[in-house]
């Protein structure tokens, strides 16, 4: 097989699975409280239950959105009882996140889903030598870096 058709094959297969993700990303789920949360919702969820106290500010910038899309979900997430607001006693103008107790609950929902998802291809990483991860890896970030270079275009 010529470079050039490994090549389309290869990008087919890309385009394949950003495809699915995509119709992966516009279905909400439930996470074991009852709601139907969008991809957008548990997202940030996640983050927060990662890291209890982050402020919109760093929340937006580890989502790499803005703070004003942050904030809708956020207050879109607390009208459900997942995330609570507050104010940050040293800086009154920061406001700190932090999941509620049904957000808790949606936070180990998450943790439990990406682990079934991913169960198979961690079996398949486990496989693979260090120099296989490793190439791999930099497969990801050229692409990565690449995308990067052409959104700015």
């Amino acid at each position: 097989m010529t470079k050039h058709k490994v090549f389309i094959n290869f990008a087919e297969t890309f385009n394949r699975i950003i495809n699915k993700f995509i119709s992966i990303e516009k279905k909400p789920r439930d996470f074991d409280t009852g709601d139907l949360l969008y991809p957008s919702e548990i997202h940030n969820i996640e983050i927060i239950g990662r890291n209890p106290g982050i402020n919109v500010t760093n929340l937006a910038k580890t989502l790499g959105v803005t703070k004003g899309a942050v904030s809708q979900i956020v207050n879109k997430l607390e009208r459900k009882n997942l995330v609570e607001k507050s104010r940050d006693n040293n800086n009154e103008k920061e406001v700190i996140l932090k999941l509620q107790k049904k957000g808790e609950i949606a936070f180990k929902g998450h943790e439990s889903f990406h682990a079934k998802f991913y169960s198979e291809i961690m079996d398949e990483v486990d496989d693979m030598t260090p120099e296989q991860v490793v190439f791999f890896q930099n497969i990801l970030v050229k692409i990565d870096k690449y995308l990067s270079t052409y959104m700015k275009r």
